[in-house]
């Protein structure tokens, strides 16, 4: 069945058919918490147009096996993601569409990271573009690493020392107050004893999302112990640049930045701009746009890692554009002759 088979279009939708469409991808996106199991329950049966308006959006899944039984009964995590893309026009970041396009799994079909020891208690680990691997260093501290990425482990009675390199990498960190686990990036170090955390290299900048627990951030400096310049605890978001920008945000949003760890991709009124430069880390493909206002369109929806062909075709018959293949690494986006 072709993905744009299964585009559905909500136009002029009211308040409660824009709630039901989130609470759909919602539930697509895993199986929910308790608290938000409740919330659910609660709104489902706030009157018949909500348990009416979730069935009949949900139907739209149930087709391909994605949210069987969803309308009365929590979904399990699929094994398979099928990912959903909506959009809204310029500025609105209203639902307007939910787009079924295509099948992923967690792992690239690459190579799984590799590993060199180079000498006693040092470990070299690596990922292509498209692969992500789990790493269980000799602590039990587990490192899952992104697409492209590479770092070097050192693990000693002394010390649990991290060297990003290149990429992304999220860690979950075991508990041992005597070796501080420290992550260098950049001009910077990150340090836990036990949490989890994501740290991410980029032109320079230093991204930390804290997810449990609590990291300090030092300049890395010829001294032995630096002091720290930020304190990033759970829920939290930082930059490190030129200068520090720490961000408090929801839980949802945390989850977002951190989807990527079980082989998707979530957005939510993001630029399409930012979402396609966020897919192609997966697929070493460059994105152009033939205006602002193409790149400027607010995207959101769930997707599989690497889907770039299926976005593209979802675009193309829904949100009046045109793609053009420069080449195998190049794709313009303008907009569709009048």
């Amino acid at each position: 069945m072709s993905p744009t088979g299964n585009i559905v279009n909500f136009p002029d939708r009211s308040p409660v058919e824009d709630e039901a469409a989130r609470w759909v991808v919602r539930h697509a996106e895993g199986p929910l918490t308790p608290a938000e199991q409740a919330q659910f329950e609660v709104w489902k049966q706030a009157g018949p147009a909500h348990s009416d308006a979730f069935a009949r959006l949900s139907a739209h899944w149930s087709d391909l096996d994605v949210l069987a039984g969803l309308a009365d009964t929590p979904a399990e995590k699929p094994l398979l993601m099928r990912p959903a893309l909506w959009a809204g026009l310029g500025m609105a970041a209203a639902v307007a569409f939910a787009v079924i396009v295509g099948v992923t799994q967690f792992s690239g079909s690459g190579a799984p990271a590799t590993q060199v020891a180079e000498q006693p208690g040092l470990g070299v680990y690596k990922t292509d573009v498209g692969d992500q691997e789990k790493i269980t260093l000799a602590d039990g501290s587990v490192v899952t690493l992104n697409t492209a990425s590479r770092i070097e482990a050192r693990m000693t009675d002394k010390e649990r020392t991290i060297r990003l390199l290149e990429g992304e990498a999220f860690f979950e960190v075991a508990h041992d107050p005597g070796r501080p686990f420290s992550v260098y990036a950049g001009d910077g170090v990150t340090v836990a004893v036990g949490t989890a955390f994501s740290v991410r290299l980029d032109q320079g900048y230093v991204q930390v999302v804290v997810s449990e627990g609590k990291v300090s951030y030092s300049r890395v400096a010829d001294v032995p112990a630096p002091e720290p310049v930020a304190f990033v605890a759970a829920g939290e978001t930082a930059l490190f640049g030129e200068s520090v920008v720490i961000d408090r945000i929801d839980l949802d949003a945390i989850d977002r930045k951190l989807s990527w760890t079980d082989g998707k991709l979530v957005f939510s009124g993001d630029a399409l701009s930012s979402v396609v430069a966020d897919i192609s880390r997966y697929a070493d493909i460059r994105f152009e746009f033939d205006t602002q206002d193409l790149a400027d369109m607010r995207v959101g929806g769930v997707f599989g890692l690497g889907e770039v062909d299926d976005m593209l075709e979802a675009l193309e018959t829904n949100f009046g554009v045109r793609v053009e293949r420069i080449d195998d690494r190049l794709v313009r986006i303008v907009s569709q002759d009048p």
